[in-house]
C-alpha cells in the first residue's frame, strides 16, 4: 500500500514541473514518474513491479545494478568509464563517458584525451583515472587527494610547489612543480600498478592482478568460477561463495577493506568526507545524504531547502521533502542512511 502511495505522489510532483510559475518539483530525465533527484537510473524507466519488492528506486525490476556502477544504463564490461555517465547527447552514446558534441563542424580541443574538453578540463595535460574520485574534474586522483590548491592533481601534502600547477611533460612530473623539457620523447601511459595489462582507471583490482581464467577477465580482478560450480554457489561471482558471503547478491568491490566479506565497502576519510557533494563536510551537514540546494534558504545547513508557493510543495517539517513526497509530512527525516527518501525518522 506505501509504495502505490508513494508512486501517485511521485507522478504528481512530476506533473507539477510543467505548470506555469513558482517553483518546480524536479527534472524526470526518463519519464518514468520518479524525479531525477531520488531516481538511481534516472536514464532507465521504473517498472514498478511488485514482484521485486516494495521500494520506488526509479530502476527497472531486472536492473543488477553491480554490473552498471555509475547507473548510465551501460552495463560495466563495455563501459569506457564505468564511474561516470554517459551524456547521450548522440555523441558517441554506446562508449558510457561524457562526450562534449562539435559545434559547427569544429573539434574540441581534448589534449589528454580522457573525454572532458580542454576548456572544461582542470588538468588537460593529464587524464582524468576514472576510479570514482573526483571523475568530473579531469585530473588524475588517488585516495591521498584531500587538497589541492593549484588543480594538478598532486594533493598538497605530496607537492613541493602547492601554488604552482606541474606542467606533465614527462621531467619529474612527481615533485608538482613546472618544469622545462628540451625534448620530450616519451608518451603518457596510463598506470597498470599490477601489471596485469589492465590500465588502473578501469581496474576493480588495482592492486591484485588479473588471472585471467577466462571469468570476469574485463574486471581485473583475480576470480574463482562460482556460480556455473556443481559443488560451490556464488550467486555475485566475487569469488567469494554464498555460504561464506555476508551479502550473496552483491559483489566485493576489492578495496583492502573487509574484503573477505563478501558485502561492497566504502572507505571513508571521516575527517574531510563530504558524502552528498555538497561543499559542507559531514560532521557541519545536518542532511549528509542529501545536498544543499543553494537557493538562498539556510544555504549553510547543508539540506535540500525548497522555497514553496503552493501547497503542493510545501515542506512543513523542514526536512528537505517536500510534503507532497514525505510520508511523514510532521516528523523530519533522519538522514542517517536507512530509508532517507520517505520523509520520516528512523532509528540507526
Amino acid at each position: 500500500m506505501k509504495k502505490h502511495h508513494l508512486t501517485g505522489l511521485l507522478l504528481l510532483l512530476a506533473s507539477m514541473a510543467g505548470m506555469p510559475g513558482g517553483v518546480h518539483a524536479a527534472m524526470d530525465s526518463d519519464g518514468d514518474g520518479v524525479p531525477d533527484g531520488i531516481d538511481e537510473c534516472p536514464n532507465l524507466k521504473e517498472d514498478f513491479d511488485s514482484v521485486y519488492g516494495g521500494d520506488v528506486d526509479g530502476c527497472p525490476s531486472d536492473f543488477v545494478p553491480w554490473y552498471d556502477m555509475d547507473f548510465d544504463g551501460i552495463q560495466d564490461h563495455i563501459d569506457d568509464c564505468p564511474t561516470v555517465k554517459e551524456t547521450y547527447n548522440r555523441v558517441d552514446d554506446e562508449d558510457g563517458c561524457p562526450d562534449i558534441s562539435a559545434k559547427e563542424g569544429k573539434n574540441i580541443a581534448d589534449s589528454d584525451a580522457d573525454g572532458y574538453p580542454d576548456y572544461l578540463d582542470l588538468c588537460p595535460g593529464q587524464p582524468e583515472t576514472y576510479n570514482g574520485i573526483d571523475d568530473k574534474d579531469g585530473c588524475p586522483d588517488d585516495f591521498a587527494m584531500i587538497h589541492d590548491a593549484d588543480q594538478d592533481g598532486i594533493s598538497d601534502g605530496l607537492d613541493e610547489c602547492p601554488l604552482q600547477s606541474e606542467t606533465y611533460n614527462q621531467l619529474e612530473d612527481s615533485d608538482g612543480c613546472p618544469d622545462v623539457a628540451e625534448v620530450v620523447t616519451k608518451q603518457y601511459e596510463f598506470p597498470d600498478t599490477d601489471g596485469d595489462r589492465i590500465e588502473d582507471r578501469r581496474d576493480s583490482c588495482i592492486d591484485e592482478a588479473e588471472n585471467y581464467n577466462d571469468y570476469l577477465d574485463w574486471d581485473g580482478c583475480p576470480d574463482v568460477p562460482g556460480a556455473e560450480s556443481l559443488v560451490i554457489s556464488d550467486m555475485d561471482f566475487d569469488g567469494i561463495p554464498d555460504v561464506n558471503d555476508e551479502c550473496p547478491a552483491e559483489r566485493e568491490n576489492y578495496n583492502k577493506f573487509e574484503d573477505s566479506d563478501g558485502c561492497p565497502d566504502i572507505v571513508r576519510l571521516l575527517t574531510v568526507y563530504d558524502t552528498d557533494s555538497d561543499g559542507i563536510y559531514d560532521p557541519d551537514d545536518a542532511c549528509p545524504y542529501s545536498p544543499e540546494t543553494y537557493n538562498g534558504l539556510d544555504d549553510s545547513d547543508g539540506c535540500p531547502d525548497r522555497v514553496a508557493d503552493n501547497k503542493l510543495e510545501a515542506d512543513s517539517d523542514g526536512d528537505g521533502i517536500a510534503d507532497g513526497a514525505d510520508m511523514c509530512p510532521g516528523q523530519p527525516e533522519t538522514y542517517n542512511g536507512i530509508d532517507d527518501k520517505d520523509g520520516c525518522p528512523e532509528d540507526s
